[in-house]
C-alpha cells in the first residue's frame, strides 16, 4: 500500500470518525435543548392557569367555569392539569379529551413548595412526562385540600426530534465528507510528493549520479526532511570524490616501487644484469622498494584501522619531553646530514594518559617533514607548554611554508603539496588519527615563505 493511499484512508477514517462523534454529540445535546423548550412553553402554559386560580380565589370566577376552561386549556395545548394535595397526592385531574387521564404514583409531585418549580416523573405506564408547579396559596372551598398545581406534558422524545433533523443532518454530513475527503486527498498528494522526490534522489543517487539534489522549498518536517538528504548527498559526493582520488593515489604510490621491482627482476631474469655488480645493485633497489612497499601497505592498514576504530592503543602515563626527546634522537642523524638544529623547549611536568609508541610517531612524522622541508643550516623548534590543563606542542620550521589553500588538506590521505614543499603521503593522516583517538586535536599554521608551524593539543594530567 503507497503512503498516498494509506494517508487518505487515515484522513478518511479521522473525518468519518469527527462526523460520527458530532452526530452523537449533537443528539445528546438536542435532547438537553429539547427538554429546555418544553420546559419553557410548559411553563408558559401554566402561568395564566395559576392566574385563573387566583381570580377563583377571590371570587373572580366559579369552580365550574374554572374547569371548563382548564378543560378547554388542556385540549387546546394538550397539557394534563394536576390539583395536589398537601402530602403529594392527586386530588383531580384535567386530561386532554383525545388523551385520557394519567395514573401517577404517589410522591411523583413535590411537597409543600413555596414558588414555581419545574421536574419530570414517570407514569405508572412507563411514560416520562416534564411538569411546571405553583403553589395555590388559599383555595377555594371546593378545592380546599388542593395545595399545588401542576401542569404536565410528555416529554419529548429524542427520535422524533432527530427524524424530523436527519435528512438535513445526512446532507449536511454527506457535503462535509465529500468536503473533507477532497481536502484529504489534497493533504495527502501534498505529504507524499516530497517523499516521492525523497526516494526518487535516494535511486539516483544510488544509481551513480552524486549530484543530484531535491533542493525542496517545502516548509515543516518534510522540508527538512529533503534538506538533511541534500546536504547527506552532499557528505556522499565528497566521500565518493575522496575514495576517488584516494583509489588514484594508492595505485600511484604504489606503482612506483612495483615498475622497479618488476623493471629489475625482469633485467635479472633476461640476463641483462650480466655482471656482480649490476646483479647486486638490482637485487639492493628490489629489496630497498619491496620495503617501501611493505611500508606504505603498513601504513594504509594502520590508517584504516584507525579510522574504524579497530586499533587498540595502550593507555598509560607518559612524559612529554621524555616522548619529544626520542623522538628528536631518532632524526638527529637525518637533521645533522642537512646541518639542522633541533631545539627541544619544555616546560616541566607535562604528563599525559596516552599511548606513548603512537604518540612518538606522531612526532616521528612531524619530525621527519619539518627536516625534508627545511633549509640547510636552518633550525626546526619544538616547544611544549601546559595550558589550562592542555599540553600544547609546537614544531616549527624554517621551510617556504604552506600556502592557505592547502592548509585544511594537508591531514588528507596521499595529500600532494606541489611545488613548495614535498608530498606528506599518509604520515599527516595517521597522526590525525593517533591525536584524535588521544581526545585532542592537530592544526597546521603556515604562510608562504615563513615555514610551518604544527600544534598538537592533548588533555593534560597531574604528575606522578
Amino acid at each position: 500500500m503507497s503512503l498516498r493511499l494509506r494517508l487518505f484512508l487515515t484522513y478518511s477514517l479521522a473525518v468519518i470518525v469527527t462526523l460520527s462523534l458530532a452526530a452523537l454529540g449533537s443528539t445528546i445535546l438536542l435532547r438537553g435543548y429539547a427538554d429546555r423548550l418544553a420546559l419553557e412553553s410548559l411553563q408558559d402554559t401554566a402561568r395564566p392557569i395559576s392566574v385563573q386560580i387566583v381570580s377563583l380565589v377571590r371570587g373572580g370566577t366559579t369552580v365550574t367555569e374554572l374547569v371548563e376552561n382548564l378543560q378547554e386549556q388542556a385540549d387546546t395545548n394538550q397539557v394534563t392539569i394536576f390539583f395536589v394535595g398537601r402530602t403529594g397526592s392527586v386530588l383531580r385531574q384535567i386530561a386532554p379529551a383525545d388523551q385520557g387521564p394519567i395514573s401517577v404514583a404517589q410522591g411523583s409531585f413535590p411537597q409543600g413548595i413555596t414558588q414555581a418549580t419545574t421536574g419530570e416523573f414517570v407514569a405508572d405506564s412507563g411514560e416520562a412526562f416534564l411538569y411546571a408547579a405553583y403553589p395555590l396559596g388559599q383555595a377555594p372551598q371546593q378545592l380546599i385540600k388542593a395545595q399545588q398545581l401542576v401542569v404536565a406534558i410528555p416529554q419529548p422524545k429524542i427520535g422524533a426530534i432527530v427524524s424530523g433533523l436527519i435528512r438535513p443532518f445526512f446532507w449536511a454530513g454527506i457535503i462535509a465528507l465529500a468536503g473533507s475527503l477532497i481536502l484529504a486527498l489534497l493533504l495527502a498528494r501534498s505529504v507524499s510528493r516530497p517523499v516521492k522526490e525523497v526516494i526518487l534522489a535516494a535511486d539516483t543517487i544510488a544509481g551513480g549520479d552524486y549530484k543530484y539534489r531535491i533542493k525542496s522549498r517545502e516548509p515543516g518536517d518534510i522540508g527538512n526532511l529533503a534538506r538533511s538528504f541534500d546536504r547527506m548527498a552532499d557528505k556522499v559526493e565528497a566521500y565518493q570524490l575522496k575514495l576517488q582520488h584516494f583509489v588514484a593515489d594508492i595505485s600511484h604510490e604504489l606503482k612506483s616501487p612495483l615498475t622497479a621491482i618488476q623493471g629489475f627482476s625482469q633485467a635479472l631474469i633476461d640476463g641483462t644484469a650480466a655482471d656482480d655488480t649490476t646483479r647486486n645493485k638490482a637485487a639492493l633497489v628490489i629489496n630497498n622498494e619491496s620495503r617501501r612497499l611493505r611500508h606504505q601497505i603498513d601504513e594504509l592498514l594502520d590508517l584504516s584501522r584507525l579510522q574504524s576504530g579497530q586499533f587498540q592503543m595502550q593507555f598509560s602515563k607518559c612524559d612529554m619531553t621524555e616522548i619529544l626527546q626520542q623522538s628528536i634522537d631518532l632524526l638527529s642523524i637525518a637533521a645533522a646530514d642537512k646541518s639542522i638544529t633541533m631545539k627541544l623547549t619544555a616546560e616541566s611536568g607535562l604528563w599525559i594518559q596516552g599511548d606513548a609508541e603512537r604518540l612518538e610517531q606522531v612526532f616521528n612524522n612531524l619530525l621527519d617533514n619539518a627536516v625534508k622541508n627545511s633549509p640547510s643550516f636552518s633550525e626546526v623548534r619544538i616547544e611544549a607548554r601546559n595550558t589550562d590543563k592542555k599540553i600544547i606542542t609546537s614544531v616549527i620550521d624554517e621551510g617556504p611554508g604552506i600556502h592557505p589553500d592547502h592548509l585544511e588538506r594537508v591531514f588528507d590521505r596521499f595529500y600532494q603539496i606541489n611545488g613548495l614543499r614535498t608530498g606528506v603521503g599518509l604520515g599527516l593522516a595517521i597522526s590525525k588519527e593517533i591525536v584524535l583517538a588521544h581526545q585532542g586535536s592537530i592544526e597546521a599554521k603556515s604562510k608562504p615563505g615563513t615555514g610551518a608551524e604544527f600544534l598538537v593539543s592533548l588533555p593534560g594530567i597531574d604528575p606522578p
